[in-house]
């Protein structure tokens, strides 16, 4: 079932690298650290906004979660004819005795695939690009709120957690760019006009919070594996502000 925020980054295609000022935590002798994903991914602009996309797109979820199963379904059949032991699964070496046998069930599965993803995509489109438009917006305060925090706390550099080799906690200043954020845009629309388009900065950005809510995804994945049998599950995450969220093409 599709519940997550930042589905529609899941989805998307989008450039790898972000180029915008970081934000950060504290400081040490003046310099600082922030990362921008981190703090609209806290935001409560974005926890807002994901939460209207989701009610607002609901029926395009149910569709393509209904897509995906129609294709799985679809897909069996095919999976069977290369499970040659039978043991209802497929495995890396019928895969590669499926190639090296040039077996054209292989073309088949890629087919119904690529038709598909296809789909996927034209569904999530809308929602998508409601996310990207949120997204935006939120970035429009991110320098009024960095230099907020920079002035009060009398910093001189503004780095990427990347740029260091090793920093306290202390120099992470994301939180309060994040709090400065909350203040200045505590919601945003996500209706963004006809003509708009987003920018590449976005697009990245979009793909980086899609990323981290994969990151958490597979986190509480394995913490749901390693709980011994008959504990309490552990306290589902609270909702990013997808995310995952949510880095991409409008689709």
């Amino acid at each position: 079932m599709i519940i997550k925020k930042r589905i529609l980054a899941a989805l998307l295609a989008a450039p790898a690298a972000l180029a915008i000022a970081a934000p950060a935590h504290a400081q040490v002798n003046g310099i600082a650290t922030a990362s921008p994903v981190r703090v609209v991914d806290s935001s409560k602009a974005f926890s807002a906004a994901q939460q209207q996309i989701q009610t607002t797109f609901k029926a395009a979820f149910d569709q393509i979660n209904a897509r995906r199963q129609a294709a799985q379904k679809e897909a069996e059949p095919l999976l069977a004819q290369l499970d040659t032991n039978k043991d209802k699964k497929v495995d890396d070496a019928e895969i590669k005795a499926a190639q090296a046998a040039k077996n054209p069930v292989l073309d088949k599965i890629a087919a119904l695939q690529n038709t598909a993803n296809t789909d996927v995509q034209k569904l999530s489109n809308p929602a998508a690009r409601a996310e990207l438009f949120a997204i935006e917006s939120i970035l429009r305060q991110y320098d009024a709120a960095q230099l907020r925090v920079v002035t009060a706390r009398k910093i001189g550099v503004v780095l990427t957690p990347e740029a260091f080799m090793y920093a306290p906690d202390s120099a992470d200043i994301s939180d309060a760019i994040t709090a400065e954020l909350d203040k200045a845009v505590p919601t945003v629309s996500i209706q963004p006009p006809a003509e708009w388009q987003p920018a590449r900065e976005t697009l990245a950005l979009q793909q980086q919070l899609a990323q981290l809510e994969q990151i958490r995804a597979y986190q509480a994945a394995a913490q749901q594996q390693q709980r011994p049998a008959g504990a309490a599950p552990a306290p589902a995450a609270a909702p990013a502000a997808a995310g995952a969220k949510k880095p991409a093409e409008p689709r």
